[in-house]
């Protein structure tokens, strides 16, 4: 696994790219940033964000702007929390569907294809509609590495492909969109919360201007926050295969190198985030707009 140290060495133009990619004039100069929220009904900065729940049957669920004060912006700007919030399959036990509907989410966004839904349905929150936004997954399963570096190339190659395939990007560009138009928290789910759902994340904080290093290491929580899952699919695939752990793990492990891929993919498909966001996945430079105004505190 590359460090997350290794990104201080990415080119400039890469920086650049992510950093004022997504900067557009908001909606309208007569309305400030207060108005725009009451309107689609993100959190405002005098209301309490209710504590991220720690779930114990949905994997990797988390606020997608971090916890604490929410992560920091390239402009010295702090996420605001409790309006994104990212998991795997929304399959919450009782008790965790209480702590679930604590958080008043109104819609649930499903990543997964219906081969992947039939086996783990939604346990849709009252309140909250389900939306698919169907990307093929990842299958990691298939993957008969020889070694640890084939895995981590095998896994690099899928997630490229999340950038380019004409599908993914309908598809991206539909979650984005109704992202930013639907009212109230809301959360983004897989069926493990980290491929599809982590590019996801990883689009909503560019946008937020949040920097490189920051959206990597958000990407690489995926491994403490579903660490048991992870460990159990590594051993599962190593023992199918007849091959040791280390082999395998690159394809269930979250990396930095990967994520940095993806992003790479972008900046040589479309030059600039604006361009991917507009060409790309074709969302409006208001509904861009609306994303950071609730993204930002």
């Amino acid at each position: 696994m590359m460090p997350a140290s290794s990104t201080h060495a990415a080119p400039m133009s890469r920086r650049a790219f992510i950093r004022g990619g997504a900067r557009v004039a908001l909606l309208s100069t007569t309305f400030g940033a207060g108005a725009l929220l009451s309107a689609c009904g993100g959190a405002s900065d005098d209301q309490a964000v209710t504590a991220t729940p720690t779930l114990a049957s949905i994997e990797n669920f988390r606020d997608v702007a971090g916890m604490g004060e929410g992560y920091p912006t390239v402009d010295g700007n702090r996420l605001r929390r409790g309006v994104f919030y990212r998991s795997g399959a929304l399959t919450p036990d009782d008790a965790d569907a209480v702590a679930l509907a604590r958080l008043s989410l109104r819609a649930v966004h499903d990543l997964r294809v219906v081969s992947e839904t039939a086996l783990a349905p939604d346990r849709v929150p009252a309140n909250a509609v389900r939306e698919t936004h169907e990307v093929a997954p990842i299958d990691a399963a298939a993957a008969m590495p020889r070694d640890a570096a084939a895995a981590s190339a095998w896994m690099i190659g899928q997630q490229r492909q999340l950038v380019t395939d004409p599908v993914a990007r309908l598809q991206f560009g539909a979650l984005l969109t109704r992202l930013a138009r639907v009212a109230g928290p809301q959360v983004i789910h897989g069926t493990a919360g980290k491929d599809r759902t982590g590019w996801a994340a990883a689009l909503l904080l560019a946008i937020a201007d949040v920097p490189l290093d920051v959206i990597i290491q958000d990407y690489l929580l995926t491994n403490t926050a579903a660490q048991a899952h992870i460990d159990a699919r590594v051993k599962a695939h190593a023992a199918r295969i007849g091959t040791d752990v280390l082999t395998v793990a690159p394809l269930y492990q979250a990396q930095s190198a990967t994520l940095e891929a993806a992003f790479e993919e972008m900046h040589r498909e479309f030059g600039t985030l604006s361009n991917y966001l507009a060409q790309g996945l074709s969302m409006s430079n208001a509904d861009v707009a609306m994303l950071r105004v609730k993204l930002i505190a």
